[in-house]
Formats: C-alpha cells, structure tokens, sequence
C-alpha cells in the first residue's frame, strides 16, 4: 500500500502544470466531436471541411453514444447521425426529455435538426419550440452565461429557419457579446459549436462567424476529435485534498497548488470549476475545504470565499450549485458547503443546521444520496458524510455506510452503481465513505486495498471510466478524478492502519 501511495503521489507531482495547477483533457466522447462536425460542416471557413471529415472519420470509427441513461443514449445517438448524416428522423419520443433537468437537450437538438432539414420523431412542434425559447429568454431570472448563449443559439437556428431574419441577427449580436477574443463560449466546446452553427446560418461572414469557426478547426485534436471542457480550478482542488498529508507532496507540489487556488479566487469571492468563468457554490467550497488549515493562505482569501457562501445561501438554508434560479439544491453540493463551513469555524456566521435535517431527510426519503456532479453511490456517499459530523455510533458505523459497504463485489473492489463491474475509482471513494462513517470491518478494508494495489499500473495511475456528468446526463471521463478518488481510498487506508497501530505502540 505505501508504494502504491508513492507511485500515486509521484505520478500526481509529475503531471502539476508549471502555474501550480492540474488540468487534464477529457476522453473522447460523441457529443463534442458530433456537435463540432455539424457546425463546421456547414462553414466556408478555410480548413472547416477537412476537420468536418476527419470528425466523421473518429465518429464512424465506431464512436458509440453512451448508453447509461436514455436521454444521454438519445442524445449522443442523434448527435451520431446528424454528424453522419445517417438515419431517419431523430427521436425524440422518450418521456425523459421533458423533465425540466433535461428538457434543454431537446430543444437544441430540435433545433438543429430543424435547422439541416432533418425530420423529428416526438418532442414539439416548430411553432411551439419557437415560442417557448423566445419565452424562455424573455423570462425573468438569472441564467448561466453559457445557458444564455446556448439558448439564443437555438433562437438564432429556429428564427432562420421561419424566415424572420431581423430576430436571428439580433441573436447573433447577443451571442458574440460572449465570445472571448480566441473565437470560443466559456472555452466549452458544446456551447462553441452550437455558436457556431447560429453565427453561419444567421450571420455568415460576419467575425464573430470567423472566429467561432477558426477556435473549432484549430481546436481539434490529432485523432480528429474535440473534447469537454476542462476544469482547472476544480482538478486542482480536488488533487489538493486528496494528497495534502502526503509528506513528498506538501513539499514539492502543495506550495505551487495554493498559490494557484488563491489566484484562481473571482472578485466576487467564489471560484469558478475553471479558470475565467463564473463562480459556482460546489467549486467554492471544494476550495475552501482544500484549504482548510493551509499555512501560507491569505486570511482575506478564505473570509471572502466564506462570505460568497453566506450570500449564496436561500431563505429555506440551502445552496444551489450555481447562481442561476433554475439549478435545484442537490446532495453533494449542500454537503460540501456545509463541510466547508465547519472546517473554518469562528470565521462565519452561517447556520447549516437546516442543510445538515435536509440531507438526514434526503437519505430518509431516497434511500440513499444522489450526487448531482458525479455518477455513483460511492461517490455521493463519501462526500456528504463528512457534512454530518459523525453523527452514528463509530462502532456500527453509518448507515449509508454500511449500505454502501454491502454493494462490494467479490473481487474485492465495488461499481459505481450495484450490481456492476468493479472500478478503482469507485473502489477508492468506497474506502474513503467507510472511514467517514466510521464502519471498520477488516474484510472490506483488507479486500478494497488489495484490489487498488492490483489494479493500479506502473505509473502511479489506475484505469477510469465515464463518472463526472457535463452536460447533464452526459457523462465524461477525466483522468485527475479517477486518479484523486483511487487514491483517497489508499490515503483512507493508510490512516486506519495508523491508528490500529498507535495504540499498540504507545
């Protein structure tokens, strides 16, 4: 286990950006490459049509839509054929696309396939998608900036197609107020290539046009794919937490990493999941609970981001994940804000006693957590405990604990859902809920360490699988998370058998 530690730390210190960050590219996945081929296929821009092809070269290369969920598995199979230009018309029968949570997905994907001509099985009609996005922009309430863009995108796409010319342009200037001087949205490459497609059908020709189309064809990677958005803040926060008692790493990597968060900090006192965009409540606490009792961290830096947390909070207690009125409160992200509360004590006057009753009720009422960022019970369940205060009997441990703990297959290792194969990622969040619910059965311990061991490879890492959502249901795999929860469930591991020994010893 303390090689597997080292090999873990060295491979996380040998991959810390020169500006004391992590930051790590996403795998593959069709949405982007999809979306991305759509839009410059429809581009005059020098160069647009042979990324297009090579687009459809790695799509067609047998790119298959994830299958976790039906609207992502809806969504990345429509995306597959738009790209393709294959198929018949794009369903979009399924009930689940009008949950409120996803009913955006359809609306974009309606609104491209009715701005290439393509045909839709379900869903809404022209003249009512037409309506409710004009309705939507026009309502009251703040929106995600990147939310606003996606949406004026769908207008611009829809009003093109009715033929109302002066509406579309009008979106088109809304949408290039939000580009960046590089031609890209929030350096998101869904949100750039819906911009894309808008800024040619309503507005070709124009700069904003050239630049959207220029950041995508440059932006495409060798394999011809293009991928997520990355999230520098958020990677950097999450390595900080995970190896921070790693002797070698408060060394060589700690001072560069806090350095990188302190900078990192938005004027308005939160930090954003990445560099340059807006604050959200997840990102901030995770910040803040990396930081926690930190040598070298401005006083000022943590008593803003307290402040951004108590003004954050709604009139029933709660935290949304963003700003914006339609994010609902969602477990993991109550959690961390209310963990970060506690790790600065006396520096804030916010109660969470009422987000503290509202995650004893969610699990009352579910059965168990449901993280809103990630997929998983292992995950949900490690990161709302510490948010309890070790409310349950250290020796019968929590009872989310144990429920988790009775989901480990027989290789020793545990899925991210019950019931599936067994993934180090999930494995190492498991360990780690065990030791925050205070459940100490040596099976379990002895059977998940052994199983990280062996699964991890020779340099330091272990394999991953699809467990961050962006956009929701959407699923991504980012290489620093898998690595960061795999080795939490190490770092949990080593503390308990520290603190078998500390007794015998003295």
């Amino acid at each position: 286990m303390n090689r597997a530690l080292d090999l873990a730390t060295r491979h996380a210190l040998a991959t810390q950006r020169r500006n004391g960050s992590w930051l790590a590219a996403p795998a593959a996945r069709v949405t982007e490459t999809a979306l991305c081929t759509v839009a410059l296929a429809r581009s005059p821009h020098p160069g647009a049509e042979r990324a297009a092809e090579r687009g459809r070269a790695w799509l067609a290369g047998g790119a298959a839509p994830q299958d976790h969920h039906p609207v992502a598995h809806a969504v990345e199979t429509a995306l597959l054929s738009l790209a393709l230009e294959t198929g018949g018309p794009i369903d979009m029968s399924h009930p689940a696309f009008t949950d409120r949570a996803l009913s955006a997905r359809a609306r974009f994907l309606q609104a491209i396939a009715l701005h290439t001509g393509r045909a839709t099985r379900g869903g809404t009609g022209p003249a009512d998608l037409r309506a409710l996005l004009a309705s939507e922009l026009a309502a009251p309430g703040r929106l995600k900036r990147w939310t606003r863009v996606e949406l004026w995108s769908a207008h611009a796409l829809v009003e093109t197609h009715f033929g109302n010319r002066s509406a579309a342009r009008h979106a088109t200037r809304m949408i290039a107020d939000e580009q960046s001087p590089e031609g890209d949205f929030f350096a998101n490459p869904v949100t750039t290539a819906l911009a894309a497609l808008a800024l040619q059908a309503a507005a070709p020709g124009t700069p904003a046009a050239r630049r959207a189309a220029h950041h995508l064809v440059s932006g495409q990677l060798p394999d011809g794919t293009w991928r997520f958005s990355t999230s520098d803040v958020w990677d950097t926060a999450l390595t900080v937490r995970v190896f921070h008692s790693a002797p070698l790493f408060r060394r060589h990597g700690l001072p560069a990493a806090v350095a990188f968060l302190v900078a990192a900090q938005n004027p308005d006192g939160g930090w954003p999941y990445r560099s340059g965009v807006e604050s959200d409540n997840d990102t901030t606490a995770a910040v803040l609970i990396a930081l926690a009792g930190l040598h070298d961290v401005p006083g000022t830096t943590v008593g803003a981001g307290l402040r951004h947390l108590a003004g954050q909070q709604m009139s029933d207690g709660l935290w949304r994940t963003w700003q914006s009125a339609g994010d609902p409160p969602v477990d993991d992200v109550i959690a961390h804000v209310v963990t970060a509360l506690d790790r600065h004590p006396g520096r804030h006057r916010v109660r969470p006693a009422a987000a503290r009753r509202w995650l004893t009720e969610r699990l009352g009422a579910q059965g168990r957590w449901q993280a809103g960022w990630y997929r998983g019970l292992p995950y949900a369940t490690a990161e709302v405990l510490p948010a309890l205060n070790g409310a349950a009997a250290p020796a019968a441990g929590h009872p989310a604990a144990r429920t988790l703990a009775n989901t480990r297959n027989p290789d020793g290792g545990w899925p991210v859902e019950p019931g599936g194969p067994s993934v180090p990622a999930a494995t190492g969040l498991a360990l780690a809920a065990l030791e925050r619910g205070g459940l100490h059965d040596a099976d379990h311990w002895d059977e998940g360490l052994t199983y990280l061991v062996a699964t991890q490879r020779a340099d330091g890492t272990w394999p991953g699988v699809p467990l961050m959502y962006g956009p929701r249901p959407l699923l991504s795999h980012f290489p620093t998370h898998t690595h960061a929860f795999a080795a939490d469930g190490l770092f949990a591991g080593q503390r308990r058998l520290d603190a078998t020994r500390a007794p015998k010893e003295g």
